[in-house]
């Protein structure tokens, strides 16, 4: 799981710009070369420090209306700014970009920068089901 989630980390990007496919880190050759890294030694985590979420999730629904809330202040709490008088703080997902200007979630106008938080809504033939989400990082298949 480590691999893959460094995998994302360096490659996934707004679609438009990542510099490898979908295709490519699928791929049966490259799945053999990244197996040949596992081991039956575990491998420390390289993160240490406060952590960097605070996320909560929240899924409703009723016979007419749905739900699905993520309130996310990402590294601790979100970008340290909130609107005056209000307490409301502001949210710092644009901290998912890299500064690399060569790495394929380089920031630039327009894009949309990597992030993992997923509230969203399932149907069947148009009709509600109900909502879902994910609230990020390892909690997210």
């Amino acid at each position: 799981m480590k691999l893959a989630f460094a995998d994302a980390h360096r490659y996934a990007a707004d679609p438009s710009t990542m510099d490898v496919t979908t295709a490519a880190l699928l791929d049966k050759a490259y799945a053999e070369q990244r197996r040949g890294l596992i081991s039956d030694r575990a491998i420390p985590l390289a993160e240490s420090g406060l952590p960097k979420g605070g996320t909560v999730y929240l899924a409703a629904a009723d016979n007419e209306l749905m739900v699905s809330f993520i309130q996310s202040n990402f590294m601790g709490f979100g970008s340290g700014i909130a609107i005056l008088g209000t307490g409301i703080a502001l949210q710092n997902r644009g901290a998912g970009f890299a500064i690399d200007d060569e790495h394929p979630n380089a920031i630039a106008p327009g894009k949309r920068p990597l992030h993992t938080i997923i509230p969203g809504f399932l149907r069947r033939d148009g009709q509600p089901l109900g909502p879902f989400g994910g609230m990020g990082a390892s909690m997210q298949p």
